[in-house]
């Protein structure tokens, strides 16, 4: 399979927004589009997210990129379990703490000489506008993201409070990131996303007059279908943080 490069932190950065939602906790499947551009083409990929009120799977047609060297087809969030369980290909999956996560990912930063330090880089912000409208059934509202450094773009995120995720671990604050993820999980993430009870319909990246989709749910499925999707599937055998830092140090 190919390889999709984008980062799965920076996806998940959109998908929810701030507390104060009645409506009960999500449990079932979301399929999305997410769509890439390599050289003039668009290309779309498709990724399921499964959700329990303990866990979270997320499953997409190409492995996706979760950090700098590491890609994935399958990302298992396990909450009640308090541990992340990445699936690694050959019938392997890496089972780790976000503790470990966090040294994981400095460790990866600093062979690719990047520095989780870069104060001056610029946050984007966010504001609310009074557009609204219906997608797929569910009412929502508009959230605009922009860059200081770009004022002539931004990103429109139209958010359905009916969608409430438990993104457990996600809505915690992560130490030692690279100045990249950093701004994607610790930023606007940290103040209106994953502690939040919305989920996003639709993102699009807007350029003056032209709206161009980034990500677009096409599907909402409430079931206990979910409840099989996080599972780790038979015949996987778990690595551990040790033993899969030994595999990288022997295959450089």
């Amino acid at each position: 399979m190919l390889t999709k490069r984008f980062s799965l932190l920076g996806l998940v950065f959109f998908f929810a927004f701030f507390s104060g939602s009645v409506y009960a906790q999500f449990e079932g499947q979301i399929t999305m589009d997410v769509y890439s551009e390599d050289k003039g083409k668009i290309e779309v990929s498709q990724i399921n997210l499964y959700a329990t009120p303990d866990r979270i799977m997320l499953q997409g047609e190409d492995n996706f990129s979760v950090m700098d060297q590491m890609s994935t087809d399958g990302l298992l969030i396990r909450n009640d379990m308090k541990d992340f369980v990445i699936m690694t290909g050959e019938n392997q999956a890496l089972q780790v703490t976000k503790i470990e996560i966090e040294g994981l990912v400095e460790m990866l930063s600093s062979w690719g000489g990047e520095s989780k330090n870069q104060k001056d880089t610029p946050k984007p912000e966010y504001s609310f506008s009074d557009r609204t409208q219906t997608i797929l059934g569910y009412e929502t509202a508009e959230m605009i993201v922009t860059d200081s450094e770009n004022p002539n773009k931004h990103l429109s995120i139209w958010l359905a409070p009916e969608i409430d995720i438990n993104w457990g671990m996600l809505a915690e604050k992560w130490n030692n990131m690279p100045e990249s993820i950093d701004s994607e999980i610790n930023g606007v993430a940290q103040e209106v996303v994953f502690k939040g009870k919305n989920f996003p319909l639709l993102i699009e990246a807007v350029e003056g007059d032209e709206r161009k989709a980034v990500m677009k749910v096409n599907n909402v499925n409430r079931s206990s279908v979910a409840k099989a999707m996080v599972e780790i599937p038979s015949g996987i055998t778990l690595m551990s943080f040790k033993d899969y830092v030994f595999k990288m140090m022997m295959e450089r």
